[in-house]
Order: C-alpha cells, then structure tokens, then sequence
C-alpha cells in the first residue's frame, strides 16, 4: 500500500496569488502612516530603488503609537510549533540585527529581556522552550533565580526565567525619523479621509486645505497603508478585523534600588532600565476606552503588574503615588489571531464571489486566484509587538513588490496575509 494513499488530499484554494496583479509603470510609492510599521517598508522599499514618500497627519514622524519614549523587542515562543511564535521566533532575531546600528547611536541599549513566567504552566513551558533551543545560548537562556538577579542587577524573586541577550529597549520615535532621514524619504502631513482609483493611480483625498496639489488631492500609482486601525476609516481596508487598544505606560522615577536594574523585564508587565532618570512600565490594555488623557487608575495598574511580575522589583521600586505619577496613552492596533496583516488588499466583492463556495464546502476545490485591488498594500495590526514585528514584515512586503523570492516559508505568509480573514470568515459561514 502506497504510504500516501491514506492522507487527505489538499484542496486548491489559490485565494493567496494575483496572476492578473497590475503592471507597475513607476517606481513611485505612497506610504500612508509615518509610525515604525510605515517608516520601516518606506526605508525597505528606498532601498530597492522606490521613490518613496510618506504621508501622516501629524507633522512628524512616530506621533501615534510608536511615540512612547521606550519601547521594548518583546519575546514571545512556544514550546508547541504554531504560526504565532515561529513568526515572533523569525522577528526577534531579525530585530537583534536591524537594530545594531541606532543602538549603537544610543537609540536605545541592548541590554538583554528577561522574561518571567506568569504562572506555574508558563513556567513548566519555559523549561521547554529551553529544551527546544539549547543549542542557541546566543538566543535564549534558562536561568535560575542567583543568575536572575545578576543579569538584573537587582534582588528578584522568581524562581527561573527565559533570558533572551541580544534584544532589548529602544526609543520608537526617534528611530521613525531617523529611517526617514537617513534614506531622505519626505514626509507629507496630511489628513487623509478616502482614497479612490482612476487611471492607474491612487488619488488620497485629505482636509488639509493649505496642500498645493488640486482638490486636495495627492496621486501615486502604488499605496501603502500603514496608519494602524485608522485603516478601518478606508473604504477598501474596513473589512479587516482589528480593534483600536487603548494602552497607557507609566514614568517610574528612579531610585538608589530600581536604578541599578540593567535589563528590560517581562512578566504581568515590564519595566525598562532607567533613561533620562526614570523607568518605562506597563502597560495596560483598555478595551473600549478612546481617550489620550492619563489616567491615575493605570498608573496604579501598572503598579500593580509589577508586583505581580516580580515582588522583588516592587520592593525595588518602592511607595509611589500614582497621582504623581507621568506618563504617556496611545492606541495599538491588535487583530483577532495577535499576527500583524502584510500584503496585498483584496478586492473585497470579486474575491467573495469567486470563493463563496467555501460557505458551503470548507474544502470546495476552487481554481481562480484571489482578485487583488491594483498596487494596493497594507502593514498594519502590530499590536503591542510593532518594535519586534516591523522590521521583518516590512522586509516580507518591499520584497514582494520589488519581486524578490520569498523571504519566510508558504505557510507562515499566509498567516500574515489581509486575506486570511475574509477566507477564515467564509468557512466559518460569518459573512
């Protein structure tokens, strides 16, 4: 008996390809949103020889939720082999070499991230996942708690925990202007409200009234849109299922005990190393609550994270009172299965059509490609992960446009892809 004879035969789905994809005549490229998720395609793409430009409606670049004054590479593995971690596996270890150069312009500090288990299952988990990767020291490291507290620089009480030494904290706002200034890519501010297709171009439509171009209109014949869950306000992008996640992150001043801490730590939450006199911690997750404005309450959220992190680093960081406390809120741009959306944008109806076999038949052959609106891309849905995500998916998409092979294998593209939803959603008989 043939071995393969009893495995279930793959059905062709080819949702993913665009064998009609638009010719390109240009090298011009718009880039919507200036925040790390735009900034890194516009630099990935000007390396290739796009003529990139970059629009956002604030004047400059990272305002939005790359604007915190530290950011942290935030490791998050499995022992289990799923699409989530091996993607987060890839990302980190890309976002150790990317970084190398604003680190060393003092853009941050690789300090190393120590991550501490949450629970009694998380940490039975850490120890395979050392298991997994003891080959790879340079990766990740399981330490017990004496080599803790000297990777720390202070007392802490955990037991063990995942020591990852080539990542660390960095300053988004300041690395978002510096992609651009490095590679020269303008940047336009501008309001966008909708954008529409005619005669081989993207027309972006703003409010701004004191723009020169007619109409208030801005044209490119390929767009990119990276403006986070802004996305949703877009005609042609409101179908995708991402949700705008208030988090507040709180300035702890430093002291004689928490100042001596020298390496980012994970756990409820995570604190920085001090800059410029005071640590990063946070930060908290406010479904539902639409307001910048800092809040007392999570400030002593993010008290209380720390203390369930670590009790040794709430002794270090001692009595404070949250309404002295200052700090910074923002919003993420999370998705339903925590992957960031990379790719080309469907055309919505023509794809629906062609596939909605599957509403009927999960495992419908179905011949035709994907129908794809022309030379239009979105980067977006980082979530609270931008700083570690951003740099490969930014490689993953300018690759793809310039026409380069693949630079992550099938199975982990498809679960970066925009389409991924509409094709989940109709098998699941949603839409």
């Amino acid at each position: 008996m043939n071995s393969s004879s009893g495995r279930k035969r793959q059905p062709s789905q080819p949702w993913h390809l665009n064998q009609s994809a638009a010719p390109r005549l240009s090298k011009k490229v718009t880039v919507l949103g200036a925040g790390i998720a735009g900034c890194t395609v516009a630099a990935a793409l000007t390396r290739r020889g796009f003529e990139v430009t970059v629009i956002d409606r604030h004047q400059a670049a990272g305002r939005g939720g790359s604007g915190n004054s530290q950011a942290i590479i935030y490791p998050k593995l499995s022992p289990r082999d799923e699409a989530l971690p091996r993607i987060n596996l890839a990302a980190i270890i890309f976002a150790s070499q990317y970084y190398q150069p604003f680190w060393q312009q003092g853009l941050g500090k690789q300090c190393g991230v120590l991550v501490l288990p949450e629970s009694t299952k998380v940490a039975a988990d850490f120890r395979l996942i050392a298991e997994r990767f003891n080959s790879q020291p340079d990766l990740v490291q399981l330490c017990n708690n004496s080599k803790l507290s000297a990777i720390a620089g202070m007392d802490l009480q955990a037991e063990l925990g995942l020591y990852f030494p080539n990542l660390g904290w960095l300053q988004p706002q300041a690395i978002c202007r510096q992609l651009l200034a490095q590679y020269q890519i303008p940047l336009i501010g501008a309001d966008i409200q909708k954008i529409t297709h005619s005669e081989g171009q993207w027309h972006l439509t703003c409010s701004d009234e004191n723009l020169h171009p007619p109409n208030n209109s801005l044209a490119s014949e390929s767009l990119i849109i990276a403006n986070a869950y802004d996305c949703l306000a877009l005609q042609q992008t409101s179908f995708l299922p991402v949700t705008q996640l208030r988090g507040q992150i709180t300035d702890i001043p430093s002291n004689q005990q928490i100042g001596t801490l020298n390496t980012v730590i994970c756990g409820e939450g995570y604190i920085t190393p001090q800059h410029q006199g005071s640590h990063s911690c946070g930060a908290t997750y406010n479904k539902g609550l639409f307001t910048t404005q800092v809040r007392e309450a999570d400030h002593q959220a993010n008290l209380l994270q720390m203390a369930a992190t670590d009790q040794g680093l709430a002794e270090a960081i001692g009595a404070q009172d949250p309404g002295s406390l200052s700090g910074r809120a923002n919003y993420r741009c999370t998705t339903r299965d925590y992957l960031p959306i990379v790719g080309p944008v469907p055309d919505v109806p023509q794809l629906l059509e062609d596939y909605g076999p599957l509403r009927t038949d999960a495992r419908a052959d179905i011949s035709k490609s994907g129908s794809y609106l022309p030379n239009l891309f979105i980067h977006c849905g980082m979530g609270s992960r931008g700083m570690g995500y951003a740099p490969l998916t930014a490689e993953i998409l300018a690759g793809e446009i310039a026409g380069e092979d693949r630079l992550i294998e099938p199975e982990l593209r498809l679960a970066l892809h925009p389409t991924r939803f509409l094709i989940q959603d109709l098998k699941k008989k949603r839409i």
